[in-house]
């Protein structure tokens, strides 16, 4: 959203990655191959997006809500010969010191790596937009489009790069899902209103990562 495009197909997107996550960490017998195909199916969503959104400029919106929809059932649909089997699950890591401190040590010391990465993203994301050259033109793609233009900012390569890279998130997101918070696929998920609960996170976090994180 920082670059100007509002992905509302985010929460049918978790769907297809978390089962994609698992199938493939079913079939492979590795985790981390189902993290793999889970961002990928993330950044293949997100590119219907980008192709109908800044390229041919057409309702975000609509075409958002309409993907939400038609993933959510096709991941369902494409996803019935894994659902209630049992499979590879990614690893806990902990953290010796932490771990045993009360509060903080369930919530830090003991965690998914797709926690920990979250958690790094958090700060890498931070330091970027408001400490960069790059992040300056992230922001001024969407607060300032023309003069961007003007001082030779690529706005619309800008935005579809931002999009895919916020789709490969999304995919992540569906895979931890299935890979670690709920191990395993079936209907209901139980990741269905997630990706809702995020965009409304984003915006009452003032699109900022801290507070959104927070």
């Amino acid at each position: 959203e920082r670059a100007g495009v509002i992905n509302l197909s985010l929460d049918g997107t978790i769907l297809p990655a978390a089962m994609t996550g698992f199938a493939l960490a079913f079939v492979s017998g590795n985790p981390w191959w189902g993290l793999v195909g889970s961002a990928a199916v993330g950044v293949a969503t997100a590119s219907l997006l980008a192709l109908v959104g800044p390229v041919l400029g057409r309702s975000q919106l609509a075409v958002g809500f309409i993907l939400t929809l038609l993933c959510r059932d096709l991941a369902y649909f494409l996803g019935h010969p894994y659902a209630r089997q049992f499979g590879p699950e990614l690893p806990v890591w902990s953290i010796p010191g932490i771990r045993s401190l009360p509060f903080i040590g369930p919530i830090l010391g003991q965690q998914s790596p797709v926690v920990y990465l979250s958690l790094a993203l958090t700060l890498f994301l931070w330091w970027w937009l408001f400490s960069t050259k790059s992040g300056l033109n992230l922001r001024a793609v969407v607060e300032e489009p023309l003069a961007a233009f003007a001082r030779g900012i690529k706005v619309q390569r800008l935005r579809i790069a931002y999009t895919l890279i916020g789709g490969a998130l999304i995919g992540l997101a569906g895979g931890a899902f299935s890979l670690a918070v709920k191990p395993g696929w079936g209907r209901p998920q139980g990741a269905e209103g997630a990706g809702w609960i995020a965009l409304a996170i984003v915006i009452f976090g003032g699109w900022h990562p801290l507070r959104g994180a927070l």
